[in-house]
C-alpha cells in the first residue's frame, strides 16, 4: 500500500526468502564462500547453524542461485520425513524417476545417478532446511548418504541447515558418526547495528528506492534496539513503520514512528514473539519490553572506527604545485581556486576540499549517515596528515582503492566515480569525476558546482592517479601479488562464469582455465589483458557483478562475453 508513496517497485520487507534481498555482510559472505568452496571441492557434509529469523532459508536460496551450471541441486524444506520418504523427496527434486519403493531400491537409483553425474564432471548437492526437526532415523540416513563416494571424491554434497538445537541433537551418542563427518560449519548470527542500517537500505534499494533513505539515523538506531539485529523482526518493524509514515503522509520515518510500529507489533504479536524468540534471545526480550516505554531510548551515534588499514591520500590530491600546468577552460561554470572549498559551517571553519568531495562520493553510494562538517573534521588522516580515504570508506562498509599510472580509459573501464586531481591555476586541484564518456568528462568541485571538459584536454592535465570507492561484496583481494587462495579462486571463477567468461566446473585451484577467462573479461571491459586479478580488474569485476546497483560513470553496462 505504501510502495507508490515511497516510489518503490516492490514490497521491500516481505517475509518470503527472496535471495535478491540478501545483504552480503562480511559474515554472510564468509559463510557463502565456505559453502561454495565445500560444494565445489566435494567436502561432503556441511552445516549452517542460525537462530530463528536470522535468514537461513534466504541464505540457502542465495547459495543455490550462486551454484555453477554444472551443479545439480535439491532443496528439501519438509523435515518431517521418514528415511524412505527423504530418499524419495531427494530423487523427485533432482528430477530422477523412482525405480522401486523400498529404501534399498531408492538408494540404488540415487547411487547410480550420482556415479553417472560424477563421470560427467557434475556435482550434486542436497540442502536440508530445518534439519533440527529431522528424526534420528532420517539423520542416520543422511550419514549413510554421506558415505557414497569413490576413491577420490564424495558423490553427494549435503548441507544441513538448522537452529542451534541441531548441534545439540548431533551431540547424541547415536549421531556422533554424523557429527564427526561435518567438514564445514557456518554460524549465522544477528546483524550488528551498522549492518542493520545497511540491511534496511539494501532492501529498499532492491525494491527500487530512487532517492534518499526515508529512515532517519535515529530511527535506524531504534530499529536495531527493538529488533536486536534479527532480520525477520527488522522486516516486520520496518514494514509497519513505513505503513505508519504512509498513513501520516510523512516522507520521513522518525524514531516516533518506529516506536509506534513497535507498540503496534507488540500488541498483536507479543505472546507469539515471547514464546518463539525469548528463549533464544533473552537480551532481545528485554529490548522488546523496553520498546513499549515511549521516549526513553536515544541513539548515541552511528559512526565507528574501522580496523581496516589504508594508504593515506597522496599530497598531490591536495595542492602539489605544477611547473607548467595544462589549464582547463571551464565549459559551463568557471570555478576559481577559492571556490573549491565547500561552504563554511556556522562556526566559520572551512571544510577541506578533499573531505567535502569524499562526502559527496559517500552520498552517491547511499550513505545516509550525518556527513556534516563536524563529522568530516574528525575523519582520520595518515602519517603525513592527509586524509586516509581507505579507512574512511571502510567505516561505511565500502572499499577505496588507489590507482596510479592510469589512463582515462582505465577509469572508463572500471566505470565508477573517482576522486582525481587536475593541474590548473598554477597547482593541482581535487575534483570528483562524476561522468566520463568518449568525448566529455564531468567534474564536480568541492562546492558542488560542475564543469564539463573535453576528454582530449583533460587527459594531459590529469596526472594519472585516482581514488575509486567500490563495494567489495566478495571480499576479493586488490593486491595482484596476494596469494590466490582456493576460496578466492572459486569466487572469481563463479563471477566470471555468471558473466559468461568461464564454463565448466568451478575452479578451486589454478587449473589453467582461470587466466584465459580473466583475459576475456579484461578484453570485454577495455582493460589491459594481463590475466592478473589486479586492482583495476578486481574493481571492474565487482562493478559488473553489482549490475545496476551503485553509482556509475556512464549508463550501467555489464561486460558479457561476445557470442562465438
Amino acid at each position: 500500500m505504501y510502495e507508490a508513496f515511497f516510489c518503490l517497485d516492490d514490497s521491500p520487507f516481505v517475509l518470503t526468502p527472496d535471495p535478491r534481498f540478501l545483504l552480503r555482510s562480511k559474515s554472510h559472505h564468509e559463510i557463502l564462500s565456505s559453502l561454495l568452496y565445500g560444494i565445489t571441492s566435494q567436502k561432503g557434509l556441511m552445516a549452517l547453524i542460525g537462530d530463528v529469523g536470522t535468514g537461513k532459508t534466504t541464505l540457502c536460496r542465495a547459495l543455490l542461485r550462486e551454484l555453477p551450471a554444472d551443479v545439480q541441486s535439491a532443496l528439501v524444506l519438509n523435515p518431517h520425513l521418514s528415511d524412505v520418504e527423504l530418499l524419495g523427496t531427494i530423487l523427485d527434486d533432482l528430477g530422477i524417476e523412482r525405480r522401486g519403493a523400498t529404501k534399498g531400491e531408492l538408494m540404488t537409483t540415487l547411487n547410480q545417478h550420482l556415479l553417472a553425474a560424477g563421470e560427467e564432471g557434475k556435482t550434486v548437492v542436497v540442502v536440508l532446511d530445518e534439519a533440527q526437526q529431522m528424526s534420528v532415523e532420517a539423520l542416520e540416513q543422511i550419514r549413510i548418504l554421506s558415505t557414497l563416494e569413490t576413491a577420490t571424491r564424495k558423490l553427494l554434497q549435503i548441507v544441513l541447515v538448522g537452529q542451534p538445537e541441531l548441534e545439540e541433537k548431533l551431540r547424541r551418542r547415536d549421531l556422533r558418526q554424523l557429527d564427526q563427518r561435518i567438514g564445514i560449519r557456518g554460524y549465522l548470527r544477528p546483524l550488528s547495528r551498522k549492518d542493520t542500517a545497511r540491511y534496511v537500505e539494501h532492501r529498499l534499494r532492491v525494491a527500487g528506492l530512487p532517492g534518499a533513505l526515508p529512515f532517519t539515523p535515529a530511527a535506524l538506531g531504534r530499529v536495531y534496539r527493538w529488533s536486536g539485529g534479527v532480520p525477520r523482526v527488522i522486516n516486520l518493524l520496518c514494514d509497519r513503520a513505513l505503513m505508519a509514515a504512509y498513513s501520516a503522509r510523512a516522507h520521513e520515518v522518525t524514531p516516533a514512528l518506529v516506536a509506534m510500529a513497535a507498540r503496534n507489533l507488540e500488541g498483536r504479536r507479543r505472546a507469539q514473539r515471547l514464546r518463539t524468540l525469548a528463549p533464544a534471545w533473552p537480551a532481545l526480550r528485554r529490548l522488546v519490553v523496553a520498546a513499549g516505554l515511549a521516549g526513553v531510548v536515544v541513539l548515541a551515534g552511528v559512526l565507528a572506527t574501522s580496523w581496516l588499514p589504508g594508504p593515506p591520500l597522496p599530497a598531490a590530491m591536495l595542492s602539489a604545485p605544477a611547473s607548467e600546468p595544462a589549464r582547463l577552460e571551464p565549459i559551463t561554470t568557471p570555478i576559481a581556486a577559492a571556490a573549491m572549498a565547500a561552504p563554511a559551517p556556522a562556526d566559520g571553519r572551512p571544510v577541506e576540499p578533499v573531505r567535502a568531495l569524499l562526502a559527496q562520493l559517500m552520498r552517491l553510494w547511499g550513505v545516509a549517515d550525518d556527513l556534516g562538517p563536524a563529522v568530516l573534521a574528525v575523519w582520520p588522516a595518515g602519517p603525513n596528515g592527509t586524509l586516509d580515504v581507505a579507512t574512511v570508506a571502510a567505516r561505511y562498509q565500502l572499499t577505496a582503492t588507489f590507482f596510479s599510472d592510469s589512463g582515462l580509459s582505465d577509469l572508463r573501464a572500471v566505470g565508477l566515480p573517482a576522486l582525481v586531481t587536475v593541474e590548473e591555476q598554477g597547482g593541482r586541484l581535487p575534483y570528483l569525476l562524476r561522468r566520463l564518456d568518449r568525448e566529455t568528462a564531468t567534474l564536480v568541485a568541492a562546492n558542488g558546482e560542475e564543469r564539463r571538459v573535453p576528454v582530449d584536454r583533460l587527459e594531459p592535465a590529469w596526472p594519472g592517479s585516482a581514488w575509486v570507492v567500490w563495494r567489495n561484496i566478495d571480499l576479493l583481494p586488490t593486491d595482484p601479488a596476494a596469494a590466490m587462495t582456493p576460496t578466492v579462486i572459486a569466487t572469481v571463477g563463479l563471477r566470471l562464469g555468471k558473466l559468461g567468461f568461464l564454463s565448466g566446473p568451478l575452479p578451486t585451484a589454478a587449473d589453467g582455465r582461470l587466466e584465459p577467462a580473466i583475459r576475456r573479461f579484461q578484453r570485454a571491459a577495455g582493460l589491459e589483458e594481463d590475466g592478473i586479478m589486479g586492482p583495476r580488474t578486481t574493481v571492474a569485476l565487482a562493478r559488473a557483478t553489482a549490475g545496476a546497483f551503485g553509482p556509475t560513470l556512464q549508463a550501467p553496462t555489464v561486460p558479457r562475453r561476445p557470442p562465438n
